[in-house]
């Protein structure tokens, strides 16, 4: 059973559904707000019955490396992710491939949330059908390269789209041909559950931050 509930969110609206949907299953003294990975590690140490809520922007492009530490440090720690939207199937698929708990789309719907919160309290696996079918019916197998982890090239490109450059000088820039950095393109936003243009430009300022000598906080 799950007793206390790490909230890490960059999106501040996404913060606030989650901290008052978890409060009033756990009550407020259970739930943390964590704003960098550092307050996470000191959150989990020694505890045996807790859970992290992330939104798709708090752990930055690559969301395995942050995913070993954290479980380097307590291997009984559930890890789930939310959002707002429900475009982000491709992301849903890339997470359950990294071994996280669940994925919870559609927040705004606090009755739906509320039970799925339910479900995280009790330890289970959280995802919506539709990508649990996918691994059991392996259609996932038909696109591997648009649910695996974030490629350096990737990330590169998705800071350059981040401050408004565009597939031409993206191709510039980098030597590739335009056609393949569009490949790049649609890769990455499968990969990151794209929704909209601050999606990347939240995990770009993520990324900044996570950088040696970064300001590693959730501070704008």
């Amino acid at each position: 059973m799950i007793n206390k509930i790490v909230v890490a969110c960059c999106d501040i609206e996404i913060q606030n559904i989650v901290k008052e949907t978890v409060s009033s299953v756990i009550g407020d003294k259970n739930v943390i707000i964590c704003k960098s990975i550092f307050e996470i590690h000191n959150a989990i140490k020694y505890q045996n019955d807790i859970a992290i809520i992330f939104d798709k922007y708090f752990l930055g492009f690559v969301i395995s490396y942050e995913l070993v530490r954290i479980h380097y440090l307590n291997d009984k720690v559930l890890t789930y992710f939310v959002d707002l939207d429900d475009v982000s199937h491709y992301f849903a698929m890339r997470i359950h491939q990294l071994g996280v708990d669940g994925f919870i789309p559609n927040i705004e719907d606090r009755g739906f949330f509320k039970k799925s919160v339910l479900q995280m309290q009790s330890g289970k696996k959280v995802y919506p059908e539709a990508v649990t079918r996918s691994f059991e019916e392996e259609d996932y197998l038909l696109d591997r390269d648009s649910i695996s982890e974030v490629t350096t090239t990737e990330m590169e490109i998705g800071l350059y789209l981040s401050k408004g450059f565009c597939t031409k000088e993206i191709a510039y820039r980098t030597g590739y041909q335009a056609n393949t950095v569009s490949r790049y393109i649609k890769r990455l936003k499968r990969k990151i559950g794209y929704f909209k243009p601050g999606d990347l430009e939240l995990l770009c300022k993520k990324y900044f931050k996570q950088l040696p000598g970064g300001n590693n906080d959730n501070k704008d």
